[in-house]
């Protein structure tokens, strides 16, 4: 009996730890597709304005149908991550995650001084054994009425060492890479067209 609650009390911690590492996984996707929509819109409206306003620019003239492509793309981009955002409601999963992980949490403290009790008589090991049931429906009902978090929630959150920072590194390339990538795209070419029509606005020695 006594192991039976040490082991429920050990699968409610994993359980838990990779709720809480979902909700955390979650909100970094809220955060980071707010930063990629913000970092589009604003190399948008920028390259838009520098286009018309030096119309007559050398660097502008020379580089016209590219910079027309990149503003395109730039608005199916940031007209993507719009949509991804809306329908994903990663702040809204992210949240019921967390009250998941919570609730959790208060079901393991309500039986954490029985995992390591040993049941001297039978009337002791009925009761316990009455508790471990108990519990145990309880954190089947909230698997069941709750999301279930992605299986590298447990891998990051389970693991450590070397698998750790693979699980973690994988988590990193496969879900948060796009962003950073859109990131780092947007400011690239904001800063390169406005830097490179500076110059061509210099006057020629």
């Amino acid at each position: 009996m006594k192991s039976q609650v040490q082991n429920l009390y050990r699968r409610t911690g994993i359980t838990k730890e990779s709720c809480f590492h979902a909700a955390r996984r979650l909100d970094t996707h809220n955060t980071l597709s707010l930063w990629s929509l913000t970092t589009l819109a604003f190399s948008l409206i920028v390259i838009s304005l520098i286009t018309q306003l030096y119309a007559d620019n050398h660097f502008i003239i020379e580089y016209e149908r590219f910079l027309d492509f990149a503003i395109t793309t730039l608005s199916v981009f940031a007209m993507v991550i719009s949509v991804v955002v809306q329908k994903s409601d990663f702040s809204l999963r992210s949240d019921n995650f967390r009250r998941q992980a919570m609730e959790i949490n208060e079901l393991r403290i309500s039986f954490r001084h029985l995992k390591d009790k040993d049941c001297a008589t039978s009337e002791e090991t009925e009761e316990q054994q009455a508790l471990y049931e108990t519990n145990s429906k309880r954190y089947s009902g909230i698997l069941d009425r709750n999301l279930v978090h992605d299986q590298i929630d447990y891998y990051v959150s389970a693991t450590t060492g070397i698998e750790h920072k693979y699980h973690f590194t994988r988590l990193v390339v496969t879900q948060y890479l796009g962003y950073l990538l859109i990131i780092l795209s947007s400011i690239s070419l904001l800063a390169w067209s406005c830097w490179n029509t500076y110059l061509n606005t210099l006057p020629v020695s």
